[in-house]
């Protein structure tokens, strides 16, 4: 049964508006099966309305405001439950056909911007070919990353691809999201990128990891290891980086600084979940 764990976040965003703009947001904490958001408020400097936007499978949100010139500071504060089913794993689950996958599947088995998974074919069948399809195999590309790539800030920036990552063998969470994804894909795994906030994470930021479809569901894979899974807050995912943006503004716009708290409230009591959760 899954155990439930509640955070309370606290992101706050600062910015330099030159002239009226505009910034669109993918701050919020998610509301899915297995995350409930408790409470939460959005906030910014200028007590401007935000105007939410949620994408149609109703669990990545979007928030808008129009800026005006000068200072912007933008507060979100929530508290969310989490569920994380320990009891079971996707240890012995195997991929799904293709001809079983959901239509809404289908869409992550194909290259994107961020993920050129059409050009890692080869070298992916090389070193993920003999491994046992689903779990085994997926831990073996998390493995693989987390041994040929370094984590190294500064190293790549938000234009970096799976294939440049792959060259410079290093990068930041988001480049070894990316790398999994791009992996998953050449072997013919739906795999989507995500992001979350990130309890005991050793520097406060937004976190990337990736997912996969195994068994009929989503699972939580990182290969940064950089904090634990049960700690994650989901926020958003899509086909790559480009469709989880933290902010995206106008050209008047310039970011300034972040700065993110994550903190356990408590964790403990058992409940069912039926959507997926993380491992």
């Amino acid at each position: 049964m899954p155990t439930t764990h509640r955070f309370s976040i606290r992101a706050q965003l600062c910015y330099q508006v030159s002239r009226d703009g505009w910034l669109l947001l993918n701050m919020a904490a998610a509301k899915n099966a297995s995350q409930r958001v408790i409470r939460e408020s959005i906030r910014n400097s200028h007590g401007i309305p935000f105007r939410e936007h949620i994408v149609p499978e109703g669990t990545t949100r979007f928030h808008g405001v129009a800026a005006p010139a000068g200072d912007l500071e933008i507060v979100y504060e929530a508290e969310v439950e989490r569920d994380l089913d320990r009891a079971t794993g996707p240890q012995d689950i195997s991929e799904t056909a293709l001809i079983d996958l959901p239509p809404e599947v289908v869409r992550f088995l194909y290259p994107s911007r961020y993920c050129e998974s059409d050009k890692l074919v080869r070298l992916a069948a090389k070193e993920f070919g003999m491994l046992a399809p689903g779990h085994e195999r997926v831990a073996g590309i998390c493995n693989w990353i987390h041994t040929h790539i370094d984590y190294e800030p500064g190293i790549t920036d938000a234009h970096t691809s799976a294939v440049e990552c792959l060259t410079l063998r290093a990068g930041v969470c988001r480049d070894f999201a990316h790398l999994g994804v791009a992996f998953c894909r050449a072997m013919g795994i739906p795999a989507r990128y995500g992001s979350a906030y990130a309890y005991g994470l050793p520097q406060p930021d937004f976190h990337a990891f990736f997912e996969v479809w195994l068994g009929g569901r989503w699972w939580y894979y990182d290969a940064t290891r950089m904090a634990p899974q049960y700690g994650f807050i989901w926020v958003g995912s899509g086909h790559d980086a480009a469709d989880t943006s933290v902010a995206t503004m106008s050209a008047s716009v310039q970011f300034e600084s972040l700065e993110i708290r994550v903190e356990k409230l408590s964790a403990g009591k058992v409940r069912y979940a039926s959507g997926p959760v993380g491992f």
